[in-house]
């Protein structure tokens, strides 16, 4: 049996390794003997005994307002771990930053492209944008080698511009976070890019104009918990 730690005790994770899964937290949840989960593949519940595995959303619908619970979690995870690749980002600063977005990005990305060649409004907005990346067809996929190229780069600015202004670029190889980013994606829930994720850790999927973006994030932080 193999089984991950808690501050729940041990949970049998026979099941969850033959999934590939590779379980990272566990924590009971209000249910009786339902568990959530923080995994290689994204947060999830399962039974005591680990043979029942749900996919899903949990909502306390106990208050004024119905609260996602499972995204509040997702939320802070998303935080805690883009905290620990922040030396890997490509980031453009904001003169007078207010607020500070993580953008999984895709150099063939149609999208992407739109949003980086207004990358200035946005900055002017307050906005600053960190970069990470996430080929949408693979390491091998022709997103995959360029973003790894602008990783190598000496001036990664420079390389992915000139990569999203679909300009040829040096095909360099280094050790680079590339295929780690894409992973932590994964794990996320992105499904696509641009991915934002909100500085309270919160996911908005696809591209949105800087003043739409900056009306987003404020009305989202407005609404969180004080």
């Amino acid at each position: 049996m193999t089984a991950a730690q808690g501050s729940e005790g041990e949970l049998d994770t026979t099941h969850l390794t033959k999934l590939g899964m590779k379980v990272e937290s566990v924590r009971a949840t209000e249910v009786s003997g339902l568990y959530e989960i923080i995994t290689s593949e994204g947060l999830f519940y399962v039974s005591a005994d680990g043979t029942l595995l749900v996919s899903g959303r949990m909502f306390d619908i106990t208050g004024d307002e119905v609260v996602n619970k499972t995204e509040q979690n997702m939320a802070a995870m998303r935080r805690s771990d883009l905290a620990k690749i922040e030396d890997s980002m490509i980031v453009y600063k904001a003169p007078q930053q207010k607020h500070e977005v993580t953008i999984f990005t895709d150099t063939t990305c149609g999208y992407c492209q739109q949003f980086h060649a207004r990358i200035d409004d946005y900055l002017d907005l307050g906005i600053s944008v960190r970069y990470v990346a996430f080929p949408r067809n693979g390491m091998q996929g022709t997103g995959g080698r360029q973003l790894q190229a602008v990783w190598c780069a000496a001036d990664k600015k420079a390389a992915l511009t000139a990569a999203k202004a679909e300009e040829d670029i040096a095909l360099t190889t280094c050790s680079n976070p590339v295929e780690e980013h894409f992973l932590l994606g994964r794990k996320f829930g992105v499904r696509g890019t641009p991915a934002i994720i909100t500085e309270n850790g919160e996911l908005i999927a696809g591209a949105m104009p800087p003043r739409a973006l900056l009306e987003e994030i404020e009305k989202r932080a407005a609404s969180q918990p004080q």
